[in-house]
């Protein structure tokens, strides 16, 4: 007497011989991992676009914070004139002043953000739009101030930093 497989278990056997044999993935399994590299890009794309932004931001306040000393020495140099008559718009200077001086220059090339320098005989004032906050500028004036005002009181009429 020999002992058979039922019908079903056959089958069955069968499908798994079959399931070992394919290789590859399914379209679901390729759809979800391509779905889950996706969303992590994104998530890392955002974060690397706010570090970005956040040293563009601290390269403009490093680059107007050098002109508080610089504006201090033109200002001994002049004498009588001080700081001159002039500004420094986005790098068109008019006017023989502090502003135009290679100083304010080499600073502001530096700087890739909408930028004002104005100055009078007797103050001046730098601020550049900020990358992180577009509402925001950092400003520096000739009593030494370096702070963040909003960029509506950032102007090319600056010649202080406003107080917020």
């Amino acid at each position: 007497m020999s002992y058979s497989q039922p019908e079903h278990c056959i089958t069955v056997s069968k499908r798994l011989k079959y399931n070992k044999m394919q290789k590859g993935f399914t379209l679901i399994e390729l759809l979800v991992t391509i779905a889950i590299i996706a969303i992590l890009s994104a998530i890392i794309l955002f974060s690397i676009i706010q570090y970005i932004n956040k040293s563009k931001d601290a390269a403009i306040s490093g680059n107007l914070s050098i002109l508080v000393p610089a504006g201090e020495v033109y200002y001994d140099h002049n004498g009588v004139d001080g700081y001159g008559q002039g500004s420094n718009i986005n790098g068109d200077i008019s006017g023989n002043s502090f502003c135009g001086s290679s100083v304010t220059a080499n600073s502001f090339s530096q700087i890739t953000s909408t930028r004002y320098c104005n100055a009078t005989t007797n103050a001046w004032a730098a601020c550049a739009q900020e990358f992180t906050d577009e509402s925001k500028a950092f400003c520096v004036d000739s009593r030494g101030i370096k702070k963040e005002i909003l960029f509506s009181d950032c102007s090319s009429a600056i010649t202080i930093c406003p107080d917020n």
